[in-house]
């Protein structure tokens, strides 16, 4: 499976327009799944403002380009969306990701998700997937690791995380465990040495998002 993970910068005050837009009309002419799979669609609330910010999963590139070429090329997406969101995106960013942890699912609704992006040094991928993987499932509660992946394009260096928390109260409570837990010294140990830099953005899901 390859990830493609979409991020759009938006005119001050329309980020919910755009958001409501994709998560309506665009929806509907996607018709479900049709054009890939929609993994999360979320709006940012801390962090980078004014972000919208969604995922889409398929069964390689080919598929992805197929798809996307598909879809950009019918006539409802070039009339009846793409003019209700065109003039309010400033930028975009897309990220083309490999799963390196399972898949999951949120716990109930009204959640909150973390998207963690964090830049290693060198040659430090592999051990960071290593090291995540080891302690993941060991300190998941309330708080859950929806995911890990590896930056194809553009960055091989590259770690995207998304974590979903009950509450912004949760999340805190949450990392500061996480710091107090003897089962992480190796990896924040670790990760003292491999991480560059980081940045979080925390985000709401939109109506449409799978993940609530």
């Amino acid at each position: 499976m390859i990830y493609e993970l979409r991020m759009y910068t938006t005119k001050s005050g329309k980020m919910k327009h755009v958001v409501n837009a994709s998560a309506t009309v665009a929806q509907k002419i996607r018709n479900g799944d049709t054009y890939g799979k929609l993994v999360g669609h979320w709006w940012s609330q801390i962090g980078k403002m004014n972000q919208y910010v969604h995922m889409w999963e398929y069964s390689d590139v080919e598929e992805m380009r197929k798809l996307r070429a598909e879809l950009a090329s019918r006539e409802d997406w070039k009339t009846e969306f793409v003019p209700l969101v065109g003039p309010y995106i400033l930028s975009q960013e897309i990220r083309l990701l490999r799963s390196v942890s399972n898949l999951k699912q949120s716990k109930g609704t009204n959640n909150c998700y973390e998207l963690k992006i964090i830049n290693l040094n060198i040659g430090k991928g592999a051990m960071w997937v290593k090291e995540f993987n080891n302690i993941v499932n060991k300190i998941e509660k309330e708080s859950i690791n929806i995911g890990a992946w590896q930056t194809e394009l553009s960055n091989p260096n590259e770690i995207v995380t998304i974590w979903s928390h009950s509450s912004l109260d949760g999340m805190q409570t949450f990392w500061d465990d996480f710091e107090k837990n003897s089962e992480c010294k190796n990896f924040l140990e670790f990760q003292e040495n491999a991480v560059k830099d980081e940045q979080t953005i925390i985000l709401r899901p939109s109506v449409c998002s799978p993940l609530q």
